[in-house]
Order: C-alpha cells, then structure tokens, then sequence
C-alpha cells in the first residue's frame, strides 16, 4: 500500500516500482504455497488479494511517474 504515495514523489518512485514488484513476487509465491497444500484461511487469502490488487495500482503508479520525469514532461 506504501507504494502508491510513494510513487508521486519523485526520487521515490522507482523504490515505490520495486516495493509493488515485491509485493506481486509474494502474492504470487503465496498462491503457489496454497496450489502445494499448504492451507491458509480466508481472511489471509482476502488480505492478499488485497495486497495484490494495491501492488499493481502501486507499480503502474510508479512506473507511470518513471516515465513522466524521465520524459521531462513534469520539468
């Protein structure tokens, strides 16, 4: 979730982009631990979805701001 304001500040966003990627890494490593048997409850499963969605709203934040200051559109 942090890295959705973090990604509007300039020298924040590409750690913002890398928090967000790391957080999709989990996502996905968790769902490959429940496809393995391990079992987790619904709440934890909800969470992730949660924290899944906010990554990718984080990342496409983060890299949206990349591009834009590495343009010079927001010099």
């Amino acid at each position: 979730m942090l890295s959705i304001p973090l990604a509007f500040v300039r020298h924040l966003c590409v750690p913002a982009t890398i928090m967000a990627l790391l957080a999709v890494l989990f996502s996905m490593w968790g769902r490959w631990m429940v496809e393995k048997g391990r079992t987790f409850d619904d709440r934890g499963l909800r969470r992730s979805a949660l924290g899944l969605k906010l990554a990718l709203v984080g990342g496409v934040c983060g890299v949206l701001m990349w591009v834009l200051w590495a343009t010079g559109a927001l010099l």
